[in-house]
C-alpha cells in the first residue's frame, strides 16, 4: 500500500468533519458539467462520496454512477452515506487500473482529486478510453488552485501533489486529444471541462 493510500485510510473517519463543504458551490459546479438524466458517470477519486448526491440528482433514477477510490476506508464511508441512493457501484482500486464492468461513460469527474494523480497525462489517455464519443472529462475543485496547493504544502503525505494552472492542464488535455470547452481558474474555484473528440 502506498504512503498516500495509507494516509487517506487513516483520515477517512475524520475527513468529513474536518472539511468545510459549500453545497451551493458544489451544485453550481456540477450544473456546469452538463449531466443529463440517464447518464453514466464515473466519480474518479470519490473519497467519502461528497459528490455522489449531486451527481445522482442530475442523472436521476435512470442514471448509473461508479465511484472509484484507492482508499478502502474512504470509499466505505461513501457507501455508508450514499449506498441507499441506488444505482451506484463502489469500486476500491487505483484509478489507473480501473476497467469498467460494462460500457462507456458519458462523464468522468475528478472532484478534489486531480493533484493526487502521479502521471496526469497517462490518466487523461486512460480516461479517454472509458468515455463515449462526446463524453466529458471534468477536473474541478470547490476552492481555488492557490488554496489547494497551500493545503497540500502543509501535509507531508501530499506535499508534492500540486494543482497546475488551468491553462497548463488545458494544454495537456488538448495534447491528449480532447477538445477543451471550459476553463475556470479563479480565486473561488477550479473547473476544466474537456470533451472526447
Amino acid at each position: 500500500m502506498s504512503n498516500e493510500c495509507e494516509f487517506f485510510n487513516k483520515i477517512a473517519d475524520s475527513w468529513d468533519s474536518t472539511r468545510a463543504m459549500d453545497a451551493d458551490k458544489i451544485a453550481r459546479l456540477v450544473a456546469m458539467i452538463g449531466l443529463k438524466p440517464g447518464f453514466t458517470v464515473l466519480d474518479a477519486g470519490s473519497g467519502t462520496g461528497v459528490l455522489l448526491p449531486f451527481i445522482k440528482e442530475a442523472v436521476g433514477s435512470a442514471g448509473q454512477i461508479t465511484a472509484v477510490d484507492f482508499s478502502a476506508n474512504m470509499l466505505a464511508k461513501a457507501e455508508e452515506k450514499y449506498g441507499h441512493l441506488g444505482d451506484i457501484i463502489f469500486a476500491v482500486t487505483d484509478i489507473m487500473e480501473f476497467v469498467p464492468a460494462d460500457g462507456l461513460f458519458d462523464a468522468v469527474i475528478c472532484f478534489n482529486f486531480f493533484p493526487h494523480i502521479k502521471d496526469k497525462q497517462r490518466f487523461m489517455t486512460h480516461m479517454q478510453s472509458h468515455l463515449r464519443q462526446g463524453g466529458a472529462l471534468v477536473i474541478m475543485h470547490d476552492i481555488s488552485r492557490q488554496q489547494v496547493n497551500a493545503i497540500h504544502k502543509d501535509s507531508e503525505a501530499v506535499k508534492n501533489d500540486r494543482l497546475a494552472p488551468g491553462e497548463t492542464v488545458g494544454a495537456w488535455l488538448t495534447t491528449a486529444g480532447y477538445q477543451v470547452t471550459q476553463i475556470v481558474d479563479n480565486g473561488e474555484s477550479y473547473f476544466i471541462r474537456a470533451v472526447k473528440r
